[in-house]
């Protein structure tokens, strides 16, 4: 019989299954010397016994074990009622979940935060990817056919390779595969919907879903195209190796992954892009997983960073990411943060006080644990409704208090306060300093504004939000005449695409065809706005091997 939540219900007597997971950590903890020992309960240490029987672990190894992680995930409204979490986040889920989404809240997101971090987990606005909202299918285009690198047969086959957004690096995706559950996640419509649910909405993207298995044959051999494709693009001197999750690779099948960028010729830094370390899998950092990193830096000459992704101070003082931050420190290995700021869950736009104290809470948290507070990331889903936007001024208000200098360290600042969009990255600088030139629809409840970046200008999007971004007048004038000259040519370029784009709505097209024919205006609006997008030229006729 299979164990989960479901089944221990019963013999947690009058226990609940938080108090079970909160037991069995204490116990974990104890053992590593984390804590003293843990004030036995019988009902429980009897369920820990048991479950640890039948998953073949000790019992005060059974919190640090991946089955036990794993078997009691949370993946059901019903779990969530067992947890005692009810009312609009329980109904909102159910009906997520009915239309195609997956849920997965491991046990340690339960208990390591606050109601604030566990809403990051549940599925909310059940239409998120389901084709109504364009945006969030893809929010940073990761997928999009304009940002692939892929590899031809010699039948013409397409295998998906990477993603390529800047000249020097490409974002390689191994696996779609990820049992963290991040609802926010900006490859959400990949790792949060199901196959069939993604197939109908967007078939492109779910033949993408359908590669990225976790089977090491597969993972190995794509690392090894990318190689190939590397060597033939010398511009490209950093990859990214990401998911879904790529430590639910076994260690021998991340070391064959990462092996094949031993012969990229041109590449000088791997970076791995992991939520494992700060959101319940930090059993992953192990002995032999730090030996093959130490061992590729060591052998190679390349540079090898950890991007962890965190959103909340309890997942940094934790006694769990101590450990996994220790060990890696102790290699030399160093882990550099990228947090979201999601409205509700670290960042409250109609309470600035509250927001700043959160965010220097977590920057404080990082310096403490000698973490590099690296990009701050506005939440990718922002442009898509407004219950979830993260108003961009409101967020340039919030950094001039986190940098004035005053009561933190400079190494406690973030390094970068980015929006991930379409067309690239676009940095946000502290109140008064942040340029754009805006423009308010108050008709279709939308601002526009055009954000000028050196030789290019950034078109970014948000809904209307009374109090935040609704006056017209709030940003200074540009005072430099070439750069007002270049906006407004954007400006123009960017109304006349958006009225192909209601054409082209207005048709009979599928969400496919409409999307392959608004990227091909986009890339003449690329072009024209002076933001980078690839040329990729495929790898072609691979042999069969």
């Amino acid at each position: 019989m299979t164990l989960n939540l479901d089944l221990i219900k019963e013999r947690l007597g009058s226990h609940t299954a938080r108090e079970f997971f909160r037991y069995a950590r204490r116990r974990y903890l104890a053992s590593c010397k984390f804590k003293g020992p843990c004030q036995e309960d019988e009902t429980l240490e009897t369920l820990l016994r048991q479950v640890g029987e039948e998953l073949g672990e000790k019992p005060e190894n059974l919190w640090a074990s991946q089955k036990f992680q794993l078997v009691f995930r949370v993946t059901s409204p019903e779990h969530l009622k067992i947890l005692g979490i009810n009312g609009d986040s329980q109904k909102d889920a159910e009906e997520a979940i009915r239309g195609g989404r997956v849920m997965s809240l491991l046990p340690y997101n339960v208990i390591v935060g606050d109601e604030h971090l566990i809403r990051k987990y549940l599925p909310s606005k059940p239409e998120k990817f389901s084709g109504d909202w364009r945006h969030s299918i893809d929010p940073y285009g990761i997928f999009r056919e304009m940002d692939r690198v892929e590899a031809f047969n010699s039948k013409g086959k397409r295998t998906y390779l990477a993603t390529r957004k800047f000249p020097y690096a490409v974002l390689a995706n191994f696996t779609e595969a990820c049992h963290i559950g991040c609802d926010g996640c900006y490859k959400g419509s990949m790792v949060r919907t199901t196959l069939s649910a993604l197939s109908d909405i967007y078939p492109e993207y779910a033949e993408i879903k359908r590669q990225l298995t976790t089977q090491e044959k597969r993972a190995v051999k794509q690392a090894r195209l990318l190689t190939k494709w590397l060597n033939k693009n010398p511009e490209v001197d950093t990859i990214v190796i990401s998911g879904g999750e790529p430590t639910l690779f076994s260690n021998s099948s991340l070391e064959g992954i990462i092996s094949q960028f031993r012969k990229a010729e041109n590449v000088k830094v791997v970076r791995i892009c992991t939520s494992s370390v700060f959101q319940g899998m930090w059993y992953r950092i192990d002995e032999d997983f730090i030996r093959m990193l130490s061992d590729f830096k060591r052998e190679t000459g390349k540079q090898f960073y950890i991007n962890a992704h965190v959103t909340d101070e309890s997942q940094l003082s934790a006694p769990e990411a101590k450990m996994a931050v220790d060990k890696l420190q102790n290699a030399g290995i160093s882990i550099h943060l990228q947090m979201p700021i999601q409205e509700g869950i670290n960042f409250k736009r109609d309470d600035l006080g509250w927001t700043v104290q959160k965010l220097k809470r977590i920057s404080k948290a990082a310096y403490s644990l000698g973490v590099i507070p690296y990009k701050a990331i506005v939440d990718m889903h922002s442009p898509s409704h407004p219950d979830l936007t993260v108003p961009i001024e409101t967020v340039v208000k919030v950094i001039r208090c986190l940098d004035e200098h005053l009561e933190n360290s400079d190494m406690e600042r973030w390094q970068a306060y980015n929006v991930l969009h379409e067309q690239g990255n676009l940095y946000l600088y502290p109140a008064p300093h942040f340029t754009a030139v805006k423009e308010v629809d108050k008709e279709n409840g939308r601002v526009v504004y055009f954000i000028p970046k050196r030789d290019a200008v950034h078109t970014y999007e948000e809904p209307l939000i009374s109090g935040h971004n609704d006056n017209p007048d709030s940003l200074s004038p540009i005072a430099d005449s070439e750069t007002r000259e270049r906006i407004e040519s954007v400006r123009k370029l960017y109304h006349s695409l958006k009225g192909r784009i209601r054409e082209l709505e207005a048709g009979n097209l599928t969400l496919q065809q409409k999307a392959k024919e608004i990227e091909r205006f986009e890339r003449e609006f690329y072009q024209k706005s002076g933001i980078f997008y690839p040329k990729n030229a495929p790898l072609k006729n691979e042999p069969k091997k």
